[in-house]
């Protein structure tokens, strides 16, 4: 059976709207400096797709080089905050959403913390998700929850 999933999301404003077909393949907060300045928020909450998982409508993006080979895109009008996009190694292209832009973002539940080792140090979030240094793909998770690595 094809993977029919749809949701649609899109900027404060109106004027970028997007489409998602399929399941993401991630759905995680990230504490990277990166994804915090870029939102002015404390963490923020990505679900990732394949770029061919995505068809943006309206007006077109804005992007921002943050990084080589990594592309923040946001709306031209309003500022809000959009995507992370580069490549997803053997996914290939790839773009990670904000999930606060879906229409719904209750339909997508986070499964990790990455890049947890750069959290601010006042904030944490109370759940029992596993905490990973950097990409949840790349490594072991640091602990569970809020529990605490013995020094």
């Amino acid at each position: 059976m094809a993977d029919t999933r749809i949701m649609n999301g899109g900027c404060m404003c109106g004027s970028v709207r997007y489409e998602t077909s399929g399941e993401p393949f991630l759905v995680n907060h990230c504490h990277c400096q990166s994804c915090r300045k870029h939102n002015g928020a404390a963490v923020v909450t990505l679900a990732g797709f394949r770029s061919e998982q995505v068809t943006f409508k309206g007006d077109e993006r804005s992007f921002y080089r943050s990084s080589p080979g990594a592309n923040r895109a946001f709306c031209g009008k309003c500022g809000t905050p959009l995507t992370w996009e580069g490549v997803g190694g053997d996914l290939g292209p790839i773009l990670e959403i904000h999930i606060s832009t879906f229409d719904d973002p209750n339909a997508l539940v986070p499964t990790a913390h990455a890049f947890y080792s750069e959290k601010i140090s006042w904030f944490d979030v109370a759940d029992r998700l596993p905490r990973y240094v950097g990409f949840v793909d790349d490594s072991r998770p640091l602990c569970h929850g809020l529990e605490r690595k013995p020094d």
